[in-house]
């Protein structure tokens, strides 16, 4: 038996909203993962000073971090487009519309799934290159990253789901 056409738009919007909480978790694990470097001497000579390591430092965790945020903004935008639609039982704006919300959760599926690839693929680089000889605050902090990327990943495979809904019901 085939589904009814208003569970598959409440199906929908239940994913847009594990979507919104993947992404949001992973802005809060990318923007709260910091480790502290200290100062290196040699003599009475400071060589590097000490300072905090965040997202702020790596282009590739700020991409991350872009993506999240820019995801997070799209899905509060189209949440309420779901929740309308799944109220009605039908399609806001016909055909055209569904087709052009298709599009954009593609490209915004291609962006999460970037974003995440992005930040795992540094880590991993990081990770190869100090050859296990890490500081175990730099671990810890390697690992919020790995976390806050599968978020992202995590959020590219809901909207896979959804965009397989949606052609479903075009």
């Amino acid at each position: 038996m085939a589904p009814s056409v208003r569970s598959l738009h409440i199906t929908t919007l239940v994913f847009r909203f594990i979507t919104l909480g993947f992404l949001a978790a992973s802005l809060v694990v990318l923007a709260t993962a910091r480790f502290h470097v200290d100062a290196f001497r040699v003599g009475d000579e400071t060589i590097s000073a000490a300072r905090d390591i965040t997202f702020k430092d790596r282009y590739s965790f700020r991409y991350t971090f872009s993506v999240a945020a820019i995801g997070c903004a799209y899905t509060l935008l189209v949440i309420p487009l779901a929740a309308i639609a799944a109220v009605q039982g039908k399609v806001i704006g016909g055909t055209s519309f569904v087709r052009l919300l298709i599009f954009t959760d593609v490209v915004f599926c291609a962006l999460f799934a970037t974003g995440g690839a992005a930040g795992l693929g540094f880590v991993v680089d990081d990770q190869l290159r100090l050859k296990g000889d890490i500081l175990p605050a730099a671990r810890r902090f390697l690992y919020l990253v790995d976390a806050s990327c599968g978020l992202l990943l995590a959020a590219a495979i809901c909207t896979v789901v959804m965009i397989m809904i949606s052609v479903y019901m075009k």
